[in-house]
């Protein structure tokens, strides 16, 4: 009797057996021709599940892993919730992923398909076995020809969706690229098909620039084993239609280190994650269970999915802010005040406002912003004791006299996060000396009509236009009635000299060095900072007249010019500007505790908060 096709025993891939295997091989048709759209958990989790293909299996094996296991490869603390409603979610929400697109080459024909077949969990063992789709075996299995290999541990630390898809597209074109290069000809992608590959909605062309390909830039090269670049190639009048790329591959030494380098982040980031009960001790000790960067813990960061669900973020949102902690360091008030916060950053954290992108539910910007204060200061709590008093005593108050409560609570949460440096500085997580007072500074800046998101109260990208704006928008947040009052002869020369210089660094792009900080004709880098100096002071004029007693005319030429080690006087004083408009506070305070060394019972400069705040 013939043997039944479909009980013939199938290849089973355990985890224990293949869960180290980092080498993908995919045929060059699936990575450049397939049109998904997947997060960069999953597309971490699926390029994970490929590795775990032998090169001999000749059938898309069955995979078959513990749930334990499965709930580490998607970000997700095993031990937080019920874990098979955790598991369910995850399948469905890869299962139910957007239809996936190739078109056959030579044809007109569009195949459709779903990435996993059928899913079995058994409750009994704690096992879940998952099947792929059968399209995948031609791109998966049996590779011979017209097929990409790379190594997934270069992209497990990559914190952009488009960085791993564009390391992808390098990997399986640079071949191509390296044989174009020998015959002195370009390679040359497409921006429209490129948005397709990559799962990107926006068409302007400097936001594709910025969020797609300079962010792949960054997490790509000195990181894998490639090194991506790319320059305009062809315009159709003022827009790009065409990029040249380069993917020149980097010394074998360099690509080793490297791998070297993320296995060591990787656990050094495991060791900071909370401690897991005894009897699972043996998992978090095991090398080849990676976490895609999401467990419910007060350091980690917080997925853009969370958007879609008000009640989890919420709660989620709280786990960051250490709430029991809070309850004992904060006032009624202010713990009320930081419960409206929360609630408004839950709800709104789904609805895109303006020119901002929702990316798996999420807001972009919000998630970004929260999730750099996760990163940077191990949770959200110092942040919260930091707002706390302004919000009750001003924010909220405030919101409550406005035509849109909500949406003013919301420009203010924004605004405070982007400079959430303000309210973290201090030593032992305590609220910035200022957040409790003067709270004229600290007033939001909400505009309820459609105008330009700032204008008028801070610098924004517009200004640097011309040369004449920027310095019209510079002198907009400085008293020269008040400098003229306080400044010498020598001190107001200076002052002229470095205001102008504040236009160049404010519109400078000079290639390499301010590669990715520009907007339009904006640089980021000094718009950023100056506009933290005008949050905190309600002006530049602080900053100014500083800068203009430090590098006083009648004093300072005459130093630099007897000094015989200082070659080049004029490119010493621009360099010594460019660096203090990119630390305002330190500058400030150092002429503060100039001026109060002479008076030492006025002195009560805060040192901590020099440093901290830059």
């Amino acid at each position: 009797m013939a043997e039944d096709p479909e009980e013939r025993e199938q290849t089973v891939a355990t985890y224990g057996e293949r869960g180290n295997q980092t080498v993908v091989r995919k045929s060059n048709e699936l990575i450049q021709n397939a049109m998904y759209s997947l997060t960069l958990s999953q597309q971490k989790l699926m390029l994970h599940i490929f590795a775990m293909i032998k090169p001999s299996d000749t059938e898309l094996p069955r995979y078959e892993m513990s749930i334990y296991e499965f709930l580490k490869l998607c970000g997700v603390d095993p031990h937080n919730g019920s874990m098979y409603n955790q598991v369910k979610k995850n399948i469905s929400d890869i299962a139910n992923t957007p239809v996936q697109w190739i078109r056959i080459e030579g044809t007109q024909k569009i195949t459709m398909f779903r990435w996993i077949d059928g899913t079995t969990i058994d409750k009994r063992t704690g096992k879940i076995t998952l099947t792929l789709s059968p399209f995948l075996k031609p791109h998966l299995i049996q590779l011979k020809e017209f097929y990409t290999t790379m190594d997934v541990t270069y992209i497990m630390l990559m914190k952009s969706q488009y960085s791993v898809r564009i390391y992808e597209l390098c990997k399986s074109y640079q071949n191509l690229y390296l044989q174009n290069k020998a015959k002195g000809k370009p390679l040359v992608w497409d921006i429209d098909n490129l948005r397709k590959q990559v799962d990107c909605t926006a068409t302007n062309w400097a936001h594709i620039r910025r969020t797609v390909l300079d962010k792949a830039k960054s997490e790509i090269n000195g990181h894998t084993d490639i090194i991506f670049d790319y320059e305009v190639y062809k315009k159709a009048k003022s827009k790009v239609i065409e990029i040249a790329v380069k993917i020149e591959p980097v010394a074998q030494s360099e690509a080793a280190q490297n791998l070297t380098d993320i296995a060591s982040t990787i656990t050094k980031r495991k060791k900071r994650k909370v401690h897991m009960p005894v009897e699972d001790e043996c998992f978090d000790e095991d090398s080849s269970v990676m976490s895609l960067g999401y467990v419910s813990s007060p350091e980690t960061t917080i997925p853009y999915s969370f958007g879609q669900k008000p009640a989890e973020l919420k709660e989620e949102i709280k786990v960051r802010a250490e709430m029991d902690r809070l309850k004992t360091e904060l006032t009624a008030p202010e713990l009320e005040a930081v419960h409206v916060v929360i609630n408004t950053m839950a709800n709104m954290a789904g609805k895109a406002r303006g020119k901002n992108t929702l990316i798996d539910g999420g807001d972009q910007q919000f998630f970004e912003l929260m999730n750099e204060i996760i990163y940077e200061c191990k949770g959200l709590r110092r942040w919260f004791l930091g707002i706390a008093n302004r919000y009750a005593k001003v924010v909220i108050p405030t919101a409550k006299a406005k035509t849109s409560p909500v949406l003013y609570l919301w420009k203010s949460i924004l605004e405070d996060m982007d400079n959430y440096q303000l309210y973290t500085s201090g030593a032992a997580g305590e609220p910035h000396p200022q957040s409790t007072s003067d709270e004229a500074v600290y007033e939001a800046n909400f505009v309820e009509a459609d105008h330009e998101e700032g204008a008028g109260s801070t610098l924004v990208p517009q200004d640097a236009n011309t040369k004449k704006s920027m310095l019209q928008a510079l002198r907009r947040f400085i008293d020269e009635k008040e400098l003229a009052e306080k400044l010498t002869s020598g001190q107001k020369e200076a002052y002229e000299d470095i205001l102008h210089l504040c236009v160049y660094f404010c519109r400078r792009n000079v290639k390499s060095k301010d590669e990715g900080m520009m907007d339009g004709k904006a640089n980021m880098q000094f718009l950023g900072s100056l506009n933290k100096c005008i949050l905190k002071y309600g002006a530049l004029t602080p900053l100014l007249e500083a800068l203009a007693i430090t590098y006083d005319y009648d004093t300072y030429w005459k130093k630099v010019n007897r000094d015989d080690s200082i070659r080049n006087p004029k490119l010493l004083f621009q360099s010594e500007i460019e660096n203090s408009l990119l630390m305002p506070f330190s500058v400030i305070e150092n002429q503060k505790a100039k001026e109060q060394k002479a008076n030492p019972q006025e002195f009560t400069t805060d040192w901590l908060s020099v440093f901290d705040n830059d």
